[in-house]
């Protein structure tokens, strides 16, 4: 039997997950970052391909949380330099426009605790199963679903019941099948 080389099979992984990872960071930072952040998930990968498990898209994913969460760290050590030098950044003008319901959405999902927030994005957005969305954070699959159903009943009261019917059409399908309890 011949087995594959290990940078034939890292580079299928790379071409099949590419894209994925790169959605799962840019969802979570700052866009301008997120090529250079992917791109770094990747090394990450190269380097420990021996150690990496047999189930590599949710490895690859929570080595992308980790920097994210490493990028969110450096952020936010910067912002309070910037504050107690007396500097202020512009507010973003891109922020300004939204409509009712997706602002109601955004506030809704803003009060959520960052815990809840990446249960339900890592299924709704990243199109993960419970399975490996729990891989992604270390927990069993058990863990994460309750981890979901909880976070899911957090925003619906958050959301209130009367929102519910004008954001439905402003998000996707599968945040949708997520808020509703519908685990892929």
């Amino acid at each position: 039997m011949v087995r594959p080389r290990p940078d034939a099979v890292f580079s299928e992984v790379f071409r099949a997950s590419y894209p994925d990872v790169l959605a799962f960071i840019r969802r979570r930072t700052d866009p301008a970052l997120a090529e250079d952040l992917a791109a770094e998930v990747f090394a990450i990968a190269w380097d420990r391909w021996a150690e990496v498990p047999r189930e590599v898209r949710p490895w690859l994913f929570g080595v992308a949380r980790n920097l994210v969460a490493n990028d969110h760290r450096t952020q936010a050590r910067r912002r309070r330099l910037e504050l107690r030098l007396g500097s202020e950044r512009d507010p973003d003008p891109d922020d300004t426009s939204f409509s009712a319901a997706a602002l109601d959405l955004r506030l809704a999902w803003a009060r959520l605790d960052d815990a809840d927030r990446e249960a339900i994005a890592l299924v709704a957005w990243d199109g993960l199963t419970g399975r490996e969305a729990a891989a992604v954070l270390g927990c069993t699959r058990a863990a994460f679903s309750v981890r979901l159903s909880r976070a899911r009943r957090r925003l619906k009261r958050t959301m209130g019941d009367s929102v519910e019917e004008p954001v439905r059409p402003l998000i996707t399908p599968s945040l949708t099948a997520a808020f509703k309890g519908e685990l892929p």
